[in-house]
C-alpha cells in the first residue's frame, strides 16, 4: 500500500509499505495510508480527522506568468488584423456606392465612420498589455465575422 509521509501537515514523500514490517520514521514524520484511487503527491496538504481518516489537499496551481512582450504583440496584432478585415469588408461596398454615384447620405456617413474606425485601430499601441480598442461604428455591418467583443472597450 502507498503511504504519505507527513510532516507538519504536508506530504514530504510517498512510499510503498505493507504497514506492518518494521520501519522507523524520523521524529515529526507520520506515515498516512493513501487509499487506492486517491491522488496524493509531495507538497500536498494532509489532514487527519477525529476518526483517523486522512484527507489530502492538492497545493494551489502556480500563478500564470505574465505574457511576454512577444505574446502581447502577437495577440494585439491578431486583434488588429481582425478589426481591419471587418472594416475592409464594411468599407468596400460603401466606397463602391460612392465611386459609382449611387451612395445615399447614410452610406456616405457610414463610410466616414468606418474609415475613422480603421484609422483609430491602426493607431492602437500594440505593445500595451491591455490596449483600449475603438468600438466599430456598427458591429458586423458588411462583415461576415467581427472580432471578439470581449476585446472591445466602448465609451
Amino acid at each position: 500500500m502507498n503511504y504519505a509521509l507527513v510532516e507538519n501537515g504536508e506530504v514530504v514523500n510517498i512510499i510503498v509499505w505493507d504497514g506492518e514490517s518494521p520501519l522507523t520514521f524520523p521524529d515529526g514524520i507520520t506515515p498516512a495510508p493513501v487509499a487506492d484511487g486517491v491522488f496524493c503527491g509531495i507538497g500536498f496538504g494532509a489532514e487527519q480527522d477525529g476518526a483517523g481518516a486522512w484527507t489530502y489537499i492538492a497545493p494551489p496551481a502556480p500563478a500564470m506568468p505574465p505574457p511576454t512582450p512577444e505574446q502581447i504583440l502577437g495577440t494585439n496584432t491578431a486583434t488588429r488584423n481582425q478589426y481591419l478585415a471587418a472594416a475592409a469588408l464594411a468599407i468596400a461596398p460603401l466606397q463602391d456606392a460612392v465611386d459609382i454615384g449611387e451612395a445615399t447620405a447614410d452610406d456616405t456617413a457610414m463610410l466616414t465612420k468606418w474609415k475613422q474606425f480603421r484609422v483609430a485601430v491602426n493607431r492602437v499601441d500594440l505593445t500595451l498589455a491591455s490596449p483600449t480598442w475603438p468600438a466599430p461604428p456598427e458591429a458586423g455591418w458588411g462583415a461576415s465575422v467581427t472580432p471578439s467583443t470581449d476585446a472591445v472597450v466602448t465609451s
